[in-house]
């Protein structure tokens, strides 16, 4: 595993970690589903350069899929944003397998780069519930 790899991993349990452990119903559904979903992709990630690995689309679409049925049933804007940056990265995975200009590395940057502002979603969504959760108690 590369460091860069590692750093994301560390970075996805602690922030979903911590929305499971005390954000709001729809903060520790996103956090499970996102963890869930970077751990399902490293044990079906094929590491074949040349070829897109169908299995991790599969795992992001389903996660995106709960996303949105999240997101649909919670009605929160940073659950819609979370949403977005997965749907950006299952179009990503589909622009690939469309388009062989488009190359793994480009999906792999761009799966990194969307995933952390995936995270960053949870993270404000962890926030915003914890602070709620005190407003609610004054």
């Amino acid at each position: 595993m590369q460091l860069h790899t590692l750093i994301s991993l560390i970075l996805a349990i602690l922030v979903c970690g911590l929305a499971m452990w005390r954000g709001d119903r729809a903060a520790r559904g996103v956090g499970a589903a996102f963890l869930a979903s970077w751990l399902g992709s490293m044990l079906v990630y094929r590491r074949d350069p040349y070829n897109a690995d169908y299995g991790i689309l599969a795992v992001d679409a389903a996660t995106l899929v709960v996303f949105v049925w999240i997101s649909m049933r919670t009605r929160r804007i940073w659950t819609v944003v979370a949403s977005a940056f997965m749907a950006i990265i299952v179009a990503s995975h589909v622009a690939v397998m469309i388009d062989l200009r488009v190359t793994l590395g480009t999906l792999f940057i761009g799966m990194a780069m969307w995933s952390y502002g995936v995270l960053a979603c949870i993270a404000f969504g962890t926030w915003a519930a914890r602070r709620g959760q005190g407003h609610a108690r004054s």
